[in-house]
């Protein structure tokens, strides 16, 4: 049982690094995408607290025996990072190409924020 969770493990980072080094064009790295999911989990624990003030110490400490779930840190596993950078690389590039075509369609040769705004409802819905 254990050698085939690890297999499936290896087949998965290989699949992971192979869609991420298929693609030519750069991607968002993981310490930024990591930065912006800190940053929400410290705002929904201040909600949950009730509280205005910030404490990022709590979020970096190792989880300890015995803390509760309400302050225990919250953190990211590597390969799901890598997974939602490629995912974010992703949908940027689908709404570039959808305003494109919308952009080109009315004639135009920029893409306007009003192309934008008029693929992101379907964009949401497709994702």
């Amino acid at each position: 049982m254990e050698r085939r969770r690890r297999k499936c493990k290896i087949e998965e980072q290989i699949q992971i690094g192979s869609a991420i080094n298929d693609n030519e064009t750069p991607i968002f790295e993981p310490d930024l995408i990591r930065a912006i999911f800190k940053q929400i989990w410290i705002r929904k624990a201040q909600e949950r607290e009730g509280t205005g003030i910030q404490n990022t110490d709590a979020m970096d400490s190792e989880i300890g025996a015995g803390t509760s779930k309400k302050i225990r840190p919250t953190f990211a596993n590597p390969n799901a990072l890598k997974l939602s950078c490629e995912l974010l690389r992703i949908f940027i590039t689908e709404t570039v190409q959808r305003a494109a075509t919308i952009a080109e369609a009315e004639g135009g040769t920029k893409i306007e924020a009003i192309h934008l705004e008029r693929v992101l409802p379907q964009l949401f819905v497709d994702f």
